[in-house]
């Protein structure tokens, strides 16, 4: 059992679903100081990921996968009542890092208004 304090204190988990490398290196570096960050370079990996850790908090999905259309993918976990399924962006290239990182602090940071902008400031460097 997981005490209060415990769940607390855990950092969200972002899935980034991308088949190209770069692009979910990039997401990581932008998340990770304060995201927990899988990566996954398709649907069927990203399923797994979904089997095996059910606390993921959000997916980032890229529309293009090789094995599987990504809105098409989404539309799936919504109609299977995944959990993670009300927190998903669903992106195309070039990935806008700044409404990735909007939308990320809005659902769990939205009390924080100094770290939201310290990820926001973040995300405009990388961009830049």
């Amino acid at each position: 059992m997981i005490s209060l304090d415990a769940a607390v204190a855990r950092l969200p988990i972002v899935l980034v679903v991308d088949p190209v490398a770069a692009s979910r290196q990039t997401m990581w570096r932008l998340l990770s100081r304060s995201f927990g960050v899988l990566e996954a370079p398709d649907a069927r990996r990203a399923r797994d990921w979904l089997t095996c850790r059910p606390t993921i908090d959000a997916l980032v999905v890229q529309r293009e996968l090789p094995d599987a259309d990504g809105g098409e993918f989404v539309e799936g976990l919504v109609a299977a009542r995944v959990a993670v399924a009300s927190r998903i962006i669903l992106v195309t290239r070039p990935v806008d890092l700044r409404g990735v990182l909007t939308s990320l602090t809005g659902w769990f940071f939205s009390r924080d208004v100094r770290k939201s902008a310290v990820l926001l400031r973040e995300a405009d460097r990388l961009v830049s």
